[in-house]
């Protein structure tokens, strides 16, 4: 122990500020919209109230004034459809509104020279791609860190001696590179049992642990300077355990039509998390002290969430984790419109999984603030799942009555609703520009949409609620798939996997219910006009405003998945995305690939938040012209 201290505090003496006036003018700006965010979630958060509050009174005057039977039941439950839309769209508001006036990031630091602490780099495999291993290995081996400082321990999980027998080979040039398993195709415990073993793996080699441990996904590329970025956050705090960065991808199409970048979690939340000293480990890239490690019990197999639960586990046992905002690794997304819901269906299942994990025994000292924070983001993913799954299910239906979907005593009433609404809908418009500007344009306008995934999560949610419920064990990681096999499939055995494999028909059949909900609401708008009537009458039922956005939001994001299976985007090979060294075969992610304007959202998505936002205010001017009436 005094040894590791004594190379600490000489390490610390190394440690200095990043001298990078590009990255400094990047922070400089990210902490300006920082800054900014909890003020807009605020006139977001309290102009939804004004809205919601003056709603609410709206259908009591009227319920007051005559209105009964099937246009009151109508009427309630488009209210009760619109707050349970506002509810999960309101909690990154919350999260920002919590960092008020605490906008600051983590330093960006180097360390110098070559006295460090000792590093185990574990590097994950469950069957992937071979190729992106070792790129992945050589990458790692080649950092700018001393070679006798650090080693590289290939924890493989699918027991093939074809990585095997390569990572020999490659121990030949590097020899601090290691190679183990865990046996015959271990089934308990996913990710973070592979990570255990590696544990227990390195405690056994020549020297024992290591200081630190380090983690790299199989499909992760570390920056030269990786651990010389991160290791030095750890060095100049002895409460700090962990330093993690955000995930990077370089292989998103042009445009991101699935909307695969992360941008919003690692460019706001959790800059706005880390404010509030609440970030967590973001599951890849993260360097985290072995002593601290060791004191919770290694990595917590309760959850395939293993990050979420690392950051529980340490935060309750009184270590700090920071988040590194800096780009310091670059990774794959799934290939394919298949691969990306595998990966979205696990990731849910992980977060749920981490509400059931916060009953072990070991997180029994948590204070009821850490609880809190344990449980809220579980509990908001999931009623969030529910309430846009109802919303999908109830939209067509209220819809598809042709009764007006909302209640006012006077046409005064109805100005001031849609008044009300305007001011909400820009506010959270506010918020959404700067989180969209924070996150390099990588962002919807209005926000994260991605409702043509609910079905498929909420079936993920019931799932493990009837595991629960039948005592069934934590859910087993497997690869979301990395190879793009699209190129293989004819147009004729794309739409018939995409319809039936992959649930597909469930989007048909959401777009046709729509479309004809919405022209029977026209049919009973024109039916019940008198004369000049025609436009408040289409205004009250489809197209009113928060109606329109909601179901017009449903449509469009539900021709995601039918218009990628029928002309998917060109497949990016590769080896074309990697500058690679023709010797060494080391390779790196081209400037080309890692260009963050190349992903931003293509314009027919632009096109759709103006007509959106068009839309919504003709609306309202067109219920003033008719409100004399």
């Amino acid at each position: 122990m005094g040894s590791q201290k004594n190379v600490f505090e000489l390490a610390a003496a190394n440690v200095q500020p990043l001298d990078d006036p590009h990255e400094k003018k990047r922070q400089e700006e990210q902490t300006l919209f920082i800054k900014r965010l909890p003020k807009a979630a605020l006139a977001s958060i309290l102009s939804s109230w004004l809205y919601f509050g003056y709603s609410f009174k709206c259908l009591l005057d009227a319920q007051a004034g005559g209105l009964s039977g099937t246009p009151l039941t109508i009427a309630w439950l488009s209210f009760a459809m619109q707050l349970g839309h506002a509810l999960p769209v309101g909690t990154p508001h919350l999260l920002a509104l919590s960092a008020m006036g605490k906008a600051k990031q983590q330093p960006l630091l180097r360390l110098l020279g070559d006295v460090c602490p000792s590093v185990d780099v574990f590097i994950t495999y469950c069957g992937e791609e071979l190729a992106v291993l070792m790129d992945t290995v050589r990458a790692t081996a080649a950092i700018d860190y001393p070679a006798d400082r650090f080693r590289i321990v290939v924890l493989d999980d699918s027991v093939s001696t074809e990585v095997e027998t390569e990572i020999g080979k490659l121990r030949s040039k590097y020899k601090n590179i290691y190679y183990t398993t865990r046996g015959s195709k271990p089934k308990t415990h996913t990710k973070a049992g592979n990570l255990n073993h590696g544990l227990k793996h390195v405690s056994a080699l020549p020297g024992g642990a290591f200081d630190l441990v380090a983690v790299l996904d199989v499909d992760m590329i570390p920056s030269p300077h990786w651990l010389r970025a991160l290791v030095p956050h750890i060095l100049v705090d002895p409460k700090i355990a962990m330093a993690s960065p955000p995930q990077r991808q370089y292989n998103i199409p042009d445009g991101d039509p699935l909307g695969q970048t992360m941008d919003v979690l690692f460019d706001v939340m959790e800059p706005s998390k880390n404010a509030t000293n609440s970030a967590w480990c973001c599951g890849t890239g993260f360097v985290v002290r072995r002593k601290a490690l060791d004191g919770i019990g290694g990595v917590p197999e309760e959850s395939i969430s293993e990050d979420i639960m690392t950051s529980f586990y340490l935060t309750t046992a009184g270590w700090k984790i920071v988040y590194v905002h800096e780009d310091v690794q670059w990774g794959l997304v799934p290939a394919t419109i298949t691969a990306h819901l595998k990966q979205h269906k696990r990731l849910c299942a992980g977060i749920i999984s981490t509400a059931r994990a916060v009953r072990s025994p070991r997180l029994h000292n948590m204070t009821p603030e850490e609880k809190y924070g344990a449980l809220f983001p579980p509990f908001a993913y999931s009623t969030s799942i529910f309430f846009n799954m109802v919303i999908l299910l109830l939209m067509p239906i209220l819809i598809w009555t042709g009764a007006p979907l909302v209640a006012y005593a006077t046409q005064s009433q109805l100005q001031t609703l849609s008044l009300l609404f305007l001011v909400k809908f820009f506010a959270v418009l506010s918020y959404d520009f700067l989180a969209t500007r924070a996150a390099n344009y990588h962002l919807n306008l209005l926000g994260i949409s991605m409702a043509w995934v609910i079905p498929y999560l909420f079936a993920t949610l019931v799932r493990f609620a009837l595991s629960i419920l039948t005592g069934g064990g934590v859910p087993l990681f497997t690869p979301s798939g990395l190879v793009d096999i699209r190129a293989s499939k004819s147009l004729g055995s794309r739409i018939k996997a995409a319809l039936w494999n992959d649930g597909f028909i469930i989007h048909v059949a959401v777009i046709a219910s729509l479309v004809a909900a919405v022209s029977v609401s026209a049919t009973a708008a024109s039916q019940a006009a008198n004369g000049s009537d025609l436009w408040r009458q289409l205004f009250i039922r489809a197209g009113w405003p928060p109606i329109f956005l909601m179901w017009s939001t449903n449509l469009t994001d539900s021709l995601t998945p039918l218009s990628y299976t029928l002309s998917p985007p060109a497949a990016l090979d590769h080896e074309a995305l990697m500058v690679r060294d023709p010797n060494s075969h080391l390779a790196y992610p081209s400037e080309q690939a890692k260009d963050q304007v190349r992903v931003r959202p293509s314009q027919a998505s632009a096109l759709a938040k103006i007509a959106y936002c068009t839309s919504v205010c003709v609306m309202f001017i067109l219920q003033r012209r008719t409100s004399q009436y």
